[in-house]
């Protein structure tokens, strides 16, 4: 049986909501939903959810450290919204083009690793 397929991520879109929320709450929607957004990665690449239960997963692939990467930008731009948001209008270009170069980068590793886990040896 395949244990791929049973295995869940779970965090990233409650987090993503409920930081909305709270910044709704609070008067600060971006900051707060970048803070969500980047919890949201950083329990997905160190938690999965196998067969019911919540397991801690091992940093083996790389693809969870690019997750983590793009996690902990998402919350260091919220904070850093939070703190000071003329500093965050200063460096959010380079924010945001270091989320979408790691994403992207994600998205290549994902396809990397399938393509792999998909080779057939013919010996």
């Amino acid at each position: 049986m395949n244990t791929e397929k049973r295995r869940k991520h779970v965090f990233f879109l409650p987090l993503m909501f409920i930081g909305i929320g709270i910044g709704f709450l609070v008067k600060e929607i971006v900051a707060f939903m970048f803070i969500g957004i980047g919890l949201g990665f950083l329990l997905d690449s160190l938690f999965v959810i196998e067969e019911k239960k919540i397991k801690i997963q091992r940093m083996y692939k790389t693809s969870s450290f690019a997750l983590m990467i793009l996690g902990l930008i998402f919350v260091l731009s919220g904070v850093s919204y939070l703190l000071s948001p003329s500093l965050f209008d200063i460096f959010k270009d380079y924010l945001i083009s270091l989320g979408f170069i790691t994403f992207g980068i994600l998205i290549f590793i994902k396809g990397v690793e399938g393509w792999r886990s998909k080779m057939v040896d013919f010996k």
